[in-house]
């Protein structure tokens, strides 16, 4: 199926949506963390806002994939949705093992 630029250009809205919210709410969290812990270094009053911090901007493009995903499947467009599910499985795995070694 072909898809047209408006559905497409829908997806790039959502996609760059996504990655101000996801970016911005990182930087907030990471901002934070670095003025707690140089307000009181050695006592780790940064290190939450700080690892929250992180996990957000890492997940975002997950999420990334994840809207492309279910963007493609409301286009009917197979091909990409059998694409972006590879990929999130890769993800997946990836981050299963990762969590597995700790």
């Amino acid at each position: 199926m072909t898809t047209s630029p408006d559905s497409l250009s829908v997806l790039e809205r959502r996609l760059g949506r996504l990655f101000v919210a996801g970016l911005s709410v990182s930087a907030a969290f990471l901002i934070t963390g670095l003025v707690l812990y140089l307000a009181s270094p050695g006592t780790g009053a940064g290190a939450w806002p700080l690892s929250v911090g992180l996990m957000i901007l890492m997940a975002t493009p997950l999420l990334r994939v994840v809207v492309s995903t279910i963007e493609y499947v409301r286009m009917r467009e197979w091909f990409f949705v059998l694409t972006t599910l590879a990929v999130l499985a890769e993800l997946s795995i990836t981050m299963i093992y990762a969590l597995l070694q700790r």
